[in-house]
Order: C-alpha cells, then structure tokens, then sequence
C-alpha cells in the first residue's frame, strides 16, 4: 500500500478537519440509513448538502440499491455514473487525507484509509453494475475492476491484522505461525493468488489471547479438536468480542473496520456461490476464490454495529441464508448446526432480524425477511399477510421486489387469483423478467381453468382465454434482459415450453391451453423450492393438481415421457415434503432413473427432469439418516454419490440445481468430518 500513500494535496484547496470529515461521513450515514427505513426524501436532502467524497459515495450508494433493487438497465447506466464520481472523488479525497496535517489520524489505519474504503466500495458496485448491465465487455471490464477492489480490501484487512498482532504482544512463535499471509501491494501489481489469505487466524489468535476462554461453561471446545463443529463453536463465539477491547472505537475506525468486513464477506460469500462456467473462468482468470465460511463470519463480525454497514450487513446474511442457503433442501441437522455460520443458523438469523426490525420499524425490506421467515416456517398465509400491508413503499425498487415475493408466496399457497394479479404487478413495476411474468400470470388462469373445466363451464371458458392470452404473450417478450449477452435462463424455458404445446394443439388440433401438460404452476412451484415452505394442506393441493384427471387429454400425453416424468419428480417431491419417503423412492425409480439419461434431451424436451432426481434421491437419503433404525453412515454416503450423479452436460435451468448442491456437498462434507466418516 506504500504507493497509495505518498500524493500530495492540491494547493489552495481548503484544509481537510478531522472533525469536518466525521461530520459528513455521519450525515452520509443517516441519510442512508433514511434510505433503508423508506424515507426517500430525507436521505436525498442529506445527500445533495455538501460536494465531500462522503457525499458523493453516498449519492453513488442510493442509485446502486436502487438499481440493484429493480435490475433494471436505465438504473444501472444512472448508477454506474454516479458510481464513477464517487470513484474519483474519493480518490481524491484519499490522496489530500494522506497530506493534510489535520485530517483525521487512526492509531490503526494510515492516513486517508477510510476514503480508500471508500475508494474500494465504489468500485465494487460499479462493477456489479457492469456485470448485470447485460454486455461481456463491460462485464469483464468490470471483473478486473472488481478485482483492483478486492486487493484494496485485503490490504486494509493486512494492516488491521498486523495491529491486532502488535497489540497482543505476540511473540516469534505465533507471528511465525501467521506470517504466512501476506499480499502484494496494488503498486506492485503481484500475484493475486494471496488474495483469500488475509489475517483472520490473527484476529482468532489475538481474540483468544486478549480475553481467555471464549467458550461458555456449558459449551467447551477441545483445543485440539479441529473439526468443523469445534471450529464453528469457536467462530461463533469470536463474534461476542467487543471490537472496543482491542482499540476500535473511534467513529471513523469502527466505519472502517465493518466496511472492510461487510465487502470483503459479500465477496467471499458471492465467489463461493458462483457455478457458472463462464463467471468460473473470469473468477479464475482474475484469480478470485470464495469461502462462504469465511465471508459469513466477516459479516456477522460487520452486523453487530450501530451503523449502515452493519444494517447492509444484516440484509446480505438474511438474504444469504433465506433466499440461497434456504433455497436447499440439505442443510446441517447436528447438535451444532446453529453455530455452523454457512449453514443456516436460525436461532442467529432470528435475533438479527428483530434487532433489525427495532432499528428501523419502517423498513419494508425487513418486513419481507420476516415474511420469508414465516414461509420457511410453513406459515405462508402469515407470510401473505405480512407482505400485503408490506406493499407500499417510496422506493419503487423495494416495491417491486415485494410483490415478487407476493406472486412466489401466493403460488406456492395455490392463491392462483392472488397471484394472477400479483404477476400482473410485477410486470408493471419491473421490467426485469415480463417473460416470466406474463407465463405466471397465464399458467394461475390456466389453473383456475382447470379447476372449473367440468363444474363450471362458463366460469371455465373466460379463464381459458386470459390463460391463453398471457401464455402466448410470454414468448415474444424474451430476451429483453440479458446478462452476459445471455438470455435468461428462464426466458429460454418458457420459450421452450409454449413451443412445445403450440406444436401439440396444432398436431391435435385443439386450444393451446387444452395441449398443455402436467400443472405449469406446480412445475414453477418446485423450481423455485416452495414445496419446502408449503404445509400438508397445501402440498395434498399440489398433489391434487398434478393427477392425469386435470388435463384436458389425459389420454394423449400418459406415453410422453416428458409429461411422466415430470409428474413423478413433483409428485417425489411433495411426498418427500410429506415424510413418506419410500413412496417417493419407488416414483422416482420406476418412473425417471430406470430411463437412460439420453431419453431426456433432444428438440423441445424437459431436459432437468432427470438430473433433478437423482438431487431428490440425495435428499430422501438425508432426510432417513436420522430415522429411528437408520443407518446413518450408509444414508449419509448415499445422498453423497446421488449428489455426486447430478453433474450433467449442461441443460437450461441448470444453475438453479448447481446452486442447491453445492450448497448440499458442503453440508454432507462438514457432517461427514463431524462424525469421523471417511
């Protein structure tokens, strides 16, 4: 970091006060934080005050959640503007702190270190911004930006690490131990391979040494066991440690302190989650590597302050752990499982929220995790409830957003007018997925068509026109949002999918919504994993929806196989969901795994089907281990090789499955080092 500190401030510019320079970082803070409790305006008149660096991150940092909130590509080109101002004011900022004898000095950071943060920030969400703006050189642009952040970041956390070593007095024996992480300064340009070894192990080591025993008296840790529940207790405990015992307690110390952490943890967290082939490369290429174990921890050590990054912090845990992490089927179930900060650690994720809740009662973002925690909870209509008279709010983004998770909740609790009329929202409020929108929209009328086919004609025939109407609407909208100059992956499936039925009813010679196939809407409901937050009640309702009967022509889709199969994979699913998992066992093999996997590919066919159940398979293994009379070690190695079968040439939907097992290999992993399987 030398080079960064050795510029000189421009003559006859006006002296930088420390105390000027923590008065705007506080306003920037309030005013963002009236952003995050839906008070637009005031955080806006905040923001337009004063021309410091500070102001102009902020104002970069309100377009950038807005932005990201909506994903939407004028957003974003407004956002990456803003974010390039703020890049180079705080540049500047950083270069005149490092001169200016009365700017503020840290007993722990050099001079200009917090607009180096700054500096840093900007250029991370400037490179989300181009990476999601839909064009491969921008992306790539913006990966090697991300990257120049990345080394910015690990280098602030080196010299927090070589502190915290100065001050536990440590001696030779354990500097040794933890002089083996070190990066190349972004002057010099060196390998990037050191960018994951920052100092954590220092900050343990020194944590132990300043304050004794962390384990409390009734959960004692073996100093010599290192497996991954010792190791996660320990983790665990580390984030009770007051910052302010080992010196961090300036304003403007403990904004940097949590900064660094919460970025440095979204990006360990996001690099970990990445199962894109071409992301991976780039990753690569740039030499970038996650650790979800790692970045968890960092922001979980960023959330326990009273700040904006601590509040950002909390957003990215809960939204890591209620929309990734929950989004799997295989998670911890061992008696530390609450402390693996990975995993899901509910107990933790619940005092997060309410503590979020009390700081900021008006935020309608906390309000919609708390919404997911009912529907994790199998309590959808609570979480309908809640997110109803979440509906309004001054930033459209956060909005929007709320009616998505509206449209998935309602589906997954067979509302299908509720949700008709919520995709019908989001199409108006985003323009991120019509495609999508339109489909859902169309596949709820198709079902309430369904539903009054035989009992009610009349009521049957105005619903089949609206589902026909915004079927056929879907395709045509395709393609308007990219990423990576790709389509998204679930406008290639619906494309697919209506073409297919086109095909049929002009085959058959009948209505398209007439040569549709096995329930759209409980096809949807499992690839987005609502089968998991859905009750008995509702599960019997998606059993009910899948049955030969419902079909207009049964008779000609019984020999398809697409149609078979995929009325067995929903059909294992919500009897695994159930608990009756020897019936889903039998379904999945006589009606999916005893066909050659080659069955499944060619022009228009439901290609995921068989992948995704060898991922069920793995998940009635795990979900027997625990039975009374199981074998645990032989379930727990079976759902590892069925796990291990999910690897597949590559298929639309793919990412959705590569993200629920890797999620799950970890998780099979940590157990089996926990009970000593080899």
């Amino acid at each position: 970091m030398a080079s960064w500190f050795k510029s000189s401030a421009k003559a006859g510019k006006p002296a930088m006060t420390a105390e000027e320079e923590d008065n705007h970082l506080r306003d920037v803070e309030r005013a963002l934080l009236h952003l995050l409790n839906d008070d637009i305006a005031a955080a806006d008149n905040i923001l337009k005050q004063q021309e410091s660096a500070y102001h102009y991150l902020g104002r970069g940092i309100s377009s950038f959640i807005s932005s990201m909130l909506g994903v939407e590509k004028e957003l974003l080109r407004e956002a990456a503007n803003q974010l390039q101002a703020a890049e180079n004011k705080t540049w500047e900022g950083m270069k005149k702190a490092q001169k200016e004898p009365s700017a503020y000095r840290s007993h722990i950071y050099p001079p200009g270190t917090e607009y180096l943060l700054c500096y840093a920030v900007s250029q991370l969400t400037s490179a989300i911004c181009a990476v999601l703006s839909g064009s491969v050189t921008e992306a790539i642009k913006g990966f090697y930006k991300l990257r120049k952040a990345f080394l910015t970041l690990d280098s602030i956390m080196q010299i927090e690490g070589k502190y915290l070593r100065e001050r536990a007095g440590s001696g030779n024996s354990l500097g040794a131990r933890l002089d083996h992480s070190s990066t190349a300064s972004l002057a010099s340009g060196g390998p990037s391979a050191a960018l994951v070894t920052s100092d954590e192990k220092a900050a343990e080591d020194v944590a132990e040494k300043l304050h004794g025993e962390l384990d409390p008296p009734d959960v004692k840790v073996d100093a010599s066991d290192t497996t991954p529940l010792a190791a996660s207790k320990l983790h665990s405990r580390l984030l009770e440690i007051d910052p302010a015992s080992v010196g961090i307690t300036s304003h403007t110390d403990i904004f940097i302190h949590s900064g660094t952490r919460l970025c440095y943890g979204v990006l360990l967290v996001i690099f970990s989650m990445i199962e894109n082939p071409l992301f991976t490369k780039i990753l690569y290429i740039v030499g970038f590597k996650g650790d979800r174990e790692r970045g968890t921890r960092y922001l979980w050590q960023a959330a326990r302050f009273d700040n904006f990054n601590s509040a950002i912090a909390g957003i990215a845990l809960l939204g890591y752990y209620n929309g990734l992490v929950g989004f799997c089927d295989i998670l911890p179930t061992d008696a530390g499982a609450d402390e693996d900060l990975s995993g899901y650690p509910r107990a933790k994720c619940r005092a997060l929220l309410t503590d979020m809740r009390e700081r900021y009662p008006e935020s309608k973002l906390w309000k919609m995790e708390e919404a997911r925690f009912h529907g994790y909870n199998r309590n959808l209509r609570e979480a309908v409830n809640i997110l109803s008279d979440n509906s309004t709010s001054q930033m459209k983004q956060i909005a929007a957003i709320n009616v998505f998770e509206m449209s998935l909740t309602s589906l997954f609790l067979h509302d299908y007018e509720l949700s008709a009329q919520c995709w019908k929202r989001c199409a108006k409020l985003s323009h991120w997925s019509p495609t999508m929108y339109a489909y859902l929209t169309g596949a709820c009328f198709l079902e309430i068509y369904r539903n009054n086919r035989l009992s009610d004609p009349a009521t049957a025939e105005k619903y089949k026109m609206e589902a026909t109407e915004y079927i056929r609407k879907a395709p045509p909208l395709a393609g308007r949002q990219k990423v990576m100059s790709k389509e998204l992956p679930f406008d290639q499936f619906i494309c697919r999918k209506v073409s297919k039925w086109e095909e049929r009813a002009k085959a058959w010679n009948v209505d398209l919504v007439d040569a549709t196939g096995i329930s759209p809407v409980t096809e949807m409901i499992y690839l987005w994993n609502g089968a998991r937050k859905q009750n008995e009640v509702e599960l019997d309702t998606s059993l009910e929806a899948i049955k030969w009967e419902k079909l207009s022509h049964p008779e000609k889709l019984r020999g398809d196989l697409d149609e078979t199969a995929l009325q067995a994979l929903l059909k294992a699913c919500a009897l695994r969901n159930l608990k009756k998992y020897d019936e889903a066992r039998v379904i999945l093999t006589e009606e999916i795994l005893n066909h050659d996997r080659n069955e499944f590919k060619g022009y228009l066919k439901d290609d995921w089907t068989c992948p995704n159940a060898h991922y069920e398979m793995a998940c009635l293994f795990w979900a027997e281990k625990d039975l009374e009379g199981a074998d645990h070690k032989l379930n727990v190695i079976e759902c590892e090789k069925w796990l291990e079968k999910t690897k597949w040439d590559p298929y639309v939907l793919d990412g959705r499955l590569s993200m629920k097992v890797t999620t799950s290999v970890v998780t099979v992993k940590r157990h089996k080092d926990i009970m000593g399987y080899d």
